[in-house]
Formats: structure tokens, sequence, C-alpha cells
């Protein structure tokens, strides 16, 4: 029997692209899913249409509950998943390949890898194809590491198929955004083996309403948080790749904000005070190794 497969899908004010991302979801050729939906507190219709989506789909098991924030919910997500594997689905984007799930499966089992990503492809209205480049093998460290690096495979959760039992001893960070940089590298890192693969694509909407792709303000700033934790925990973990990507990506974001800032003619005290200290330990991972 082939391996049970959740997906889970935290959902937030959905509504507008909700039912798209749900077909693509109901429309996978592969059928031992376990789907399970949480609704954060939406105050829109997405617990209407996700209620009719129920009816139609025994696989589909949905929760409801106040809204607590994205890291508590990917928490809840993974408490209640019983597959062999997990796949965190987003639910305003679309699984583009009508055979993702199952190829992933397949290159499982086909490359004994305890993780394999699809090829992620961003988009605004309409998704596109991307390039195949066939399917290559890394190992969990050498993954984690290019997670990390700028215009790498980033921190993200979806388009990852994961063995569940690698998350046992992780939790989101219930207190901070971007709770999942400081997370998912360290998931992955775990594995032994991480095949990616480029003949199946999961379309991720940039949408504008996302804390991601926002317009600048003081939340940008926590961004820049998440990446400095993974600073400290490389440096304690010994993994000088992660240290030094972690500490190319801070800095990149903390000259770009500090931009911004002065571009917006705000006052940099603050901006400064808060990560002046922090970039010069960045730095100092660049040159000195920590």
């Amino acid at each position: 029997m082939k391996p049970l497969v959740s997906v889970l899908m935290p959902v937030y004010n959905s509504e507008e692209y909700l039912i798209e991302a749900l077909d693509s979801l109901l429309g996978q050729d592969y059928e031992n899913l376990e789907i399970i939906i949480l609704d954060d507190g939406s105050n829109d219709s997405s617990f209407s249409i996700i209620s009719r989506y129920k009816e139609r789909d025994e696989r589909i098991i949905v929760e409801r509950r106040e809204n607590r924030g994205i890291g508590s919910g990917r928490n809840r997500l993974l408490s209640l998943a019983s597959g062999d594997f997990v796949f965190f689905f987003d639910s305003d984007d679309i699984l583009l390949s009508k055979n993702l799930i199952s190829t992933l499966v397949s290159d499982s089992e086909k490359y004994n890898a305890e993780v394999v990503a699809a090829l992620t492809v961003p988009f605004r209205n309409k998704a596109r194809k991307g390039k195949d480049k066939g399917v290559k093998v890394y190992s969990g460290k050498e993954f984690s590491s290019l997670m990390t690096r700028p215009f790498g495979f980033f921190c993200y959760p979806h388009s990852r198929l994961i063995k569940n039992s690698l998350f046992s001893s992780f939790f989101f960070p219930e207190d901070m955004i971007f709770e999942d940089i400081p997370v998912m590298p360290w998931v992955i890192r775990e594995a032994e083996r991480v095949a990616y693969d480029t003949s199946v694509i999961y379309a991720y909407r940039i949408n504008k309403k996302g804390l991601s792709h926002s317009k600048f303000s003081s939340s940008s700033f926590y961004e820049m948080d998440a990446y400095y934790f993974n600073i400290k925990k490389a440096e304690e973990e010994k993994e000088r790749p992660i240290a030094v990507n972690s500490s190319i990506f801070f800095l990149t974001k903390y000259y770009y904000y500090l931009f911004k800032v002065l571009l917006r003619g705000l006052s940099i005290k603050e901006y400064r005070a808060r990560y002046k200290d922090k970039a010069k330990k960045a730095w100092h991972v660049l040159f000195y190794g920590g």
C-alpha cells in the first residue's frame, strides 16, 4: 500500500484563492491522502468554502478555532497528522502538476529520500511552467545550507514532502513572524537524503496581502530576527555553511531596510540600536568564523 500523506493546510481569510487551491489539491492523482485544514479564525467565507469541500471528499478533516497565528497553526496541524509524510500546502497556492504528490512519493522510494522537494514557481495572476532539469539528490546538510543562502531554496515549509518523524523534535515558534526560517533548515538537516524534482511544479502565489510581500513597515525587520536566530544556532551546532549563508542574508536585509528607512525619511536611531550589534556579529562570522 502506498504511504499515507498528510496534507496540512492552514487557512486565514483566503476566500479569494481558496477554491482554486482546493481544486488543484483534490485533482491530484494520488489518492492516499489525509487532508487536514485548520481555519485559524477567518472572518470571511473561508470556513463556508472548506465545509462545502468537506462534504464532497471524506479525506478532508477540518478544525476551526480562534485566531492564534501561523506558527501555532502549523504546530496544531502537525499534531493532527497521522501520515507517513507531511506536505504543507498554503491556501492561496496551486499544485500546478496533477501528479505532483504521486511523483514526490515515487521519488522518495526511488532515491530513499526522507524529503522530496518540487520545483516552486512564484506567480501573481497566472501560474507558469518552470524548466525541468530532472532530479538531483542532496544530503540533508547540503540542502539545509542551500535553504539559507540568498536566492537558494529558501526556508518555506510548503512544496516539500517530508517524513513526518523529522518533525518529532521541532516546533514552529508561536511568537515570531517568519516562523519557518528558524525551523525548516534544521528539520531538513536531519534527513539523510533530499531529492529535488523539477519535473513537477508547486505554484507559489505572491500575495500582496501576505506578510512576506506587503509594503515596507517595521514588521519587515522580523525577517532579520529569524535569520539572526539561525546564525546563533548554527554556531552552537558548528554548522558553518548555515552560519555564513544566514549572515549574508541578514546583512543583505540589514542594509536594504536601512536604505528603505532613509528613503522614507524615517529615523534610523531605533533601527540601528536594535540591529547594529547583530550586524557586527554577522560580519564577524563571515570574516572570522564566529
